[in-house]
């Protein structure tokens, strides 16, 4: 795998955004099955970028997911190529909005975004989701950066044996010129490489002891 490459599309996979997925809409199809992680990928409508669904089940606490997400401070450690991320308004512990930005190789232009994050726990079926909505046009957009647009979610189910499902979806349209076959190519790297560093970062004393009001 060419490393250059794979270095700069994991890097637009993760900030470029996603869209929504509905009722789960798509012909999946198995690309990885690694260390408990499962990715799929399955071609749109819409797009000549593929989307992704990745999946695990690991030991932790939904408590330990929320902080690990609005900890920007450490953002960059399970971010890949992340510069840094600094939090533009908050309310609560259930909805956040943040700036991000990150590197890529030369010759391409960084990307950055404005995320907003918003935490939705369902009592009755033991649910976190997290609606992710980028928003454009925020602030202006700076010089030599690509801004990067679009939605998604994470899920985060609670199994009868207190296990955590975790669900990552996501499709992206990069922006910029970087072919869609590139893309595709590499897709699987981006939500691989995010479970696995998320996946560590909960086990960290800082985060596995992290409660929540909103989610009881």
């Amino acid at each position: 795998m060419n490393k250059f490459f794979t270095c700069y599309v994991f890097t637009l996979l993760f900030l470029a955004g996603f869209t929504a997925f509905g009722q789960d809409e798509g012909n999946w199809k198995l690309k990885k099955n690694k260390n408990g992680i499962e990715i799929f990928t399955t071609a749109t409508d819409t797009s000549a970028f593929m989307a992704f669904k990745a999946r695990m089940t690991i030991q932790g606490s939904v408590g330990a997911f929320v902080a690990v997400l609005q900890d920007l401070d450490h953002m960059p450690n399970w971010g890949y190529n992340i510069e840094y991320a600094r939090l533009l308004e908050k309310s609560g512990d259930t909805l956040q909005i943040y700036y991000s930005e990150a590197s890529v190789p030369f010759p391409f232009a960084n990307r950055d975004g404005i995320y907003l994050n918003r935490f939705i726990w369902n009592r009755q079926t033991r649910q976190l989701k997290v609606d992710i909505e980028l928003l454009h046009n925020y602030l202006e957009e700076k010089e030599k950066l690509v801004r990067v647009k679009g939605n998604g979610e994470w899920l985060v189910n609670v199994l009868k044996d207190g296990s955590l499902e975790m669900i990552f979806r996501m499709q992206v349209d990069p922006g910029g010129e970087i072919p869609a076959w590139l893309v595709n190519m590499f897709i699987d790297e981006t939500p691989y490489e995010t479970m696995v560093n998320i996946r560590e970062m909960m086990k960290k004393p800082e985060y596995r002891q992290r409660k929540y009001e909103f989610i009881n």
